[in-house]
């Protein structure tokens, strides 16, 4: 039987996990209406879930660290790839959002950190705030501006011209962070290149590929299942000579899922006890949507406050709000959980830090 010590390990391994748990409990001791499995997004978690055992092929194949190592060859500063990760973060969160983003992208982060002897942490937390910049810009780039794009009867153009000036000033503070944060100095020569599985790395692609086609086709559920239970096909009859299939399996990172479904309980939860606010002030309306983002993440407090809002600060509050608490964003999770032991206080003291200063930006803007 496993020991309290290693009990303790277990749930020091997992805090937030256990966190949303107690939460949660706490949640539904107040009231048992909440016990309900409604009030999680099972597409939304169908299709981390299926990204997050894709990408597990990915990594176990080595085309991960291959990408990696050809753009360590390319790039030796430690200051341009740091630039060159989070660059790419905000251009692919702009259309295949920016949970999904950080689930390709982180990875290959912390392989260049890995391969080049080099602390990335910093360099994943901008990405997490790269990402929610980038998927702030385009209607489908993130839940809840495809809530808001669909609400308030936009056009395409109209959504990007609204959300353009708080982008700009975004992507400005963003760029001053990697200058200020990121190291200097070049990256050393990587060792040599090992085999990657072509076989996996293939069949990892194809369905990566599939996976991406289906998210951008708004297929269902049952699309997604079926590419997770194609992956780890793949992955067990696809492993490399001598490895187990139990050892392939454990790559997977069930708890990340499982946290998901938490969140959605939590949150989805938690939004129903908060006050909706009427008022005609753009400033007060964004600061709500900021801070109602930090405490049940943007896309509650989107649908908690659409039906009374004009739509720009609105938009502004929960596209900014997305960073801050590790709860803003489920991108900011991922990011925390994939990046190589990032504690949460590490990220939302570089996180808030950047939220305050595009929100004071934000006011200025709103009230001129």
């Amino acid at each position: 039987m496993p020991n309290k010590k290693s009990g303790i390990r277990f749930v020091r391994k997992e805090p937030i996990f256990f966190f949303l748990l107690a939460a949660y409990a706490l949640l539904v001791a107040y009231n048992i209406k909440f016990l309900n499995s409604s009030l999680v997004e099972w597409n939304t978690v169908a299709i981390i879930a299926s990204f997050l055992i894709i990408n597990t092929g990915l990594l176990i194949s080595g085309g991960i660290d291959a990408a990696a190592y050809a753009m360590l060859g390319r790039i030796k500063s430690f200051r341009k790839l740091a630039l060159a990760s989070i660059a790419l973060t905000v251009l692919v969160s702009m259309f295949i959002t920016n949970d999904a983003s950080l689930i390709v992208l982180v990875p290959l982060t912390m392989s260049i950190g890995r391969i080049s002897g080099s602390d990335v942490r910093s360099t994943v937390v901008l990405q997490a705030i790269g990402a929610n910049l980038g998927s702030m810009l385009t209607p489908f780039g993130n839940p809840q501006n495809i809530i808001m794009f669909r609400h308030y009867g936009l056009s395409a153009p109209q959504f990007i011209l609204a959300m353009m000036p708080i982008f700009l000033i975004s992507a400005l503070v963003l760029a001053a962070f990697v200058f200020l944060i990121s190291r200097t100095g070049r990256a050393s020569q990587p060792p040599p290149r090992p085999r990657s599985n072509r076989a996996l790395l293939a069949a990892s692609i194809l369905l990566f590929v599939a996976d991406t086609a289906g998210f951008l086709g708004n297929y269902s559920i049952w699309f997604f299942v079926a590419m997770s239970a194609a992956a780890i096909a793949a992955m067990t009859a696809l492993r490399s000579k001598g490895s187990k299939v139990t050892a392939v399996l454990f790559r997977i990172d069930v708890f990340l899922i499982l946290t998901f479904v938490l969140i959605f309980l939590v949150i989805n939860s938690a939004a129903t006890l908060l006050p909706r606010l009427h008022t005609n002030s753009g400033v007060l309306m964004f600061l709500y949507a900021l801070v109602a983002s930090q405490l049940i993440s943007n896309v509650p407090a989107t649908v908690l406050l659409q039906k009374s809002s004009i739509f720009a600060p609105l938009s502004w509050g929960v596209n900014v709000g997305g960073n801050g608490t590790v709860i803003a964003s489920l991108a900011n999770f991922i990011a925390i959980r994939q990046g190589g032991g990032i504690s949460p206080i590490r990220f939302m003291k570089l996180s808030l830090l950047y939220t305050t200063i595009v929100a004071l930006f934000a006011i200025i803007l709103i009230e001129v």
